[in-house]
């Protein structure tokens, strides 16, 4: 199956900020994305939220700190809007123009279609790591609709405690269908299998 998505990382990440005592290597239980999405559409209006078109969350052990949400600006048409949530409530917003050829979620995301949190996709993915004999310590979440259609999809980067990538999953936030996945380098043989995230 072909997945046409690729990875989107906007400027308004470095608005994401860690809570006091807690760094992107230690465990952050975090909340889950549905959650943060439901707090987000319930403080923000639909005609001043716009329509959601994707979440971005760093370093998730499982579950990130804050998450990222990019929305539409209903009242100036080609402005998107980020806005940080995090325990219920929007830290921060930025409105920007994007940049020729940037790789910005367009197509909105029917709440309706979501039936995978982003807890159960770290759970999937974290059996799917051991299988593989791949081990990780977080990782970056990405939700996004598929290009060409109308299904919301995960995409989990894999980081090591370096932070670097050891592999990336694509899966159904509707279904749970793992879609596409990429390892760096061969698996390890006769190495440790347990992911370091739990």
């Amino acid at each position: 199956m072909r997945v046409r998505i690729t990875s989107w990382v906007v400027a308004g990440l470095a608005t994401l900020s860690w809570p006091l005592g807690a760094a992107p290597s230690e465990r952050v239980t975090g909340e889950s994305a549905l959650s943060a999405l439901e707090a987000f559409l319930a403080v923000s209006p639909r005609e001043s939220a716009g329509e959601v078109l994707g979440m971005v969350g760093l370093f998730g052990k499982p579950g990130p700190f804050q998450w990222l949400i990019l929305t539409t600006h209903p009242s100036t048409p080609g402005v998107l809007r980020e806005s940080v949530m995090a325990g219920g409530r929007v830290l921060a917003t930025r409105n920007f123009s994007p940049l020729p050829g940037q790789d910005l979620p367009h197509l909105p995301i029917d709440r309706a279609g979501l039936r995978l949190d982003s807890a159960a996709a770290f759970g999937i993915v974290e059996e799917l790591a051991r299988r593989q004999s791949r081990v990780f310590d977080s990782a970056h979440f990405q939700l996004r609709v598929r290009d060409f259609g109308a299904e919301p999809v995960w995409m989990l980067n894999l980081l090591n405690r370096a932070r670097v990538s050891v592999g990336v999953v694509y899966l159904s936030a509707s279904s749970g269908e793992i879609l596409r996945e990429t390892w760096v380098g061969p698996a390890p043989v006769g190495g440790d299998t347990k992911v370091s995230a739990r």
